[in-house]
């Protein structure tokens, strides 16, 4: 178990691991936005319960919070890089078969049971080499990547695709990316970047927050793919850092929404190259009593494509019954490919739930239209009110669009209403606006709600910076989120 921040040490522990026999797998370091070092361990103690590993390397510091929760890694050995100063290196790699475990995820969630994804040397190659192919990779490319490794994203889109296709490969400290967004453009000028990775929020944070001077005298015109991808794509978005990056070379071609998921190793599908993206206008109605998504030229629900099947991947939209539907039909999205996951850790019963036969039923939910995926939400988060469904992501970006909101740091999700029995809508909204500007702020947010989608916020949660909980790879977590305010929303947790 691979604790530890984007660096040289990290890199060497991995392949260290790999060669040794072992099976690496990464978790996020401690955030800084949980000022409470039992809440980290306690994340720790629920993985190291479910794979039991033999040992977790870590950082000194880090290390210091499980000397003061000896509990959370049970048996487990703690280990620290300079723990492997001096040790002499084996003469020989351990044997490797292609079906051999190469990794296991656990990239999902921030409280709860986590999930192992195992992950075999084969599926990693294929899903490999079906990337570089629907990239167009060459040699002479460089990525520039801030991505956090420990996430699969980062793990084989950001480090190995380009390490093992011979391509220069530019990583970011994350957290010097949060503290400047602007270090990423800056490190595509200076390395003449090709290709890198991010989600949505990451594009627009560059678009819409930095200042003028940030981007003063730079060339992004060798960028040529610029992955989006991990959380919904907006259109908003490509369309605000395509125009605002336009004056420094950049061009609208290389947005390239992305999706993929842990249990296809990482990829699924892309927008091909030089490609604009694809985005339409939805009839909300439609989309909600019939589930059938037809374009609107008024005012409706906006969805972008996350382009077609990479290579080795083929796509069907289903129905509850496992039938597939025709295009423009909302369904339940099944994936197969030559790089889906070999199991759950521990856990066969889930297994065969995600993948009852060679197909792997994603959860989530979307429509297909000429082979082109556009993704709608994840099922479990479909908010259900009087029978008609609305998105969250649709609800949270009208909620994003108030002034006062921090970007992207609304969640929106049902509560039931026992006594109407039906969903009321409940939202969590981050916020630095204070005292009297709050219930200004409150007023606003329920107006365009009610504006939009014809219904009332009953629950409104306004809290400070760091009130939503976030997945270790920075997605919005409902279901937690939900967790924590339950009693707040008068609601089991």
């Amino acid at each position: 178990m691979l604790v530890l921040p984007t660096s040289p040490e990290l890199i060497s522990v991995y392949f260290g691991a790999l060669l040794a026999g072992g099976v690496p797998a990464m978790l996020s370091t401690p955030s800084h936005r949980v000022s409470d070092p039992r809440i980290f361990t306690s994340r720790v103690a629920h993985v190291v319960e479910n794979s039991a590993p033999h040992s977790l390397v870590c950082q000194p510091e880090v290390a210091a919070m499980f000397d003061a929760d000896p509990q959370a890694l049970a048996s487990t050995v703690l280990l620290t890089p300079g723990d492997f100063e001096g040790v002499e290196r084996a003469s020989e790699s351990a044997a490797c078969e292609p079906e051999t475990i190469a990794t296991m995820q656990y990239s999902s969630g921030t409280t709860g049971a986590p999930k192992g994804v195992r992950v075999s040397h084969r599926a990693v190659l294929n899903n490999l080499r079906s990337m570089r192919e629907a990239f167009e990779i060459r040699d002479t490319d460089v990525a520039v990547n801030w991505i956090p490794l420990y996430h699969d994203m980062g793990l084989f889109g950001a480090f190995l695709l380009p390490l093992l296709c011979g391509c220069r490969t530019v990583l970011i400290p994350t957290m010097d990316f949060m503290r400047d967004p602007a270090i990423w453009l800056r490190a595509f000028d200076r390395y003449r970047g090709s290709f890198g990775w991010g989600p949505n929020l990451a594009y627009a944070l560059c678009a819409r927050r930095l200042p003028d001077e940030a981007l003063e005298g730079l060339d992004l015109s060798s960028w040529r793919l610029a992955l989006n991808g991990s959380e919904p794509v907006m259109a908003s978005t490509l369309r605000d850092f395509s125009d605002r990056m336009a004056k420094y070379g950049f061009s609208p071609n290389a947005m390239s929404p992305a999706y993929g998921l842990a249990e296809a190793t990482v990829l699924v599908t892309v927008q091909p190259p030089g490609e604009l993206p694809r985005s339409e206008v939805l009839d909300r109605r439609l989309l909600a009593s019939e589930e059938i998504a037809r374009p609107t030229e008024a005012d409706g629900v906006s969805c972008v494509s996350i382009g077609p099947a990479i290579p080795g991947v083929t796509l069907e939209i289903r129905d509850a019954q496992g039938q597939p539907l025709p295009d423009r039909h909302i369904g339940n999205l099944w994936v197969g490919s030559n790089a889906l996951f070999s199991a759950y850790h521990a856990d066969a019963e889930l297994t065969r739930e995600a993948m009852p036969d060679t197909w792997l039923n994603t959860g989530d939910r979307g429509y297909l239209v000429d082979g082109y995926l556009f993704f709608v939400a994840r099922d479990k988060d479909l908010i259900i009110i009087g029978g008609e469904k609305y998105v969250p992501d649709d609800v949270e970006a009208a909620i994003n669009r108030v002034p006062g909101v921090r970007e992207g740091c609304a969640v929106a999700f049902g509560v039931a209403n026992e006594d109407r029995g039906t969903d009321d809508l409940a939202a969590v909204v981050e916020t630095r606006e204070q005292g009297e500007a709050l219930e200004e702020l409150r007023r606003k947010i329920r107006a365009e709600v009610t504006a939009v989608f014809g219904v009332g916020l009953v629950h409104l949660i306004l809290t400070p910076p760091g009130g939503i909980e976030k997945s270790t790879s920075g997605k919005l977590a409902r279901g937690p989120t939900r967790r924590r305010y339950a009693a707040e929303l008068g609601i089991g947790s």
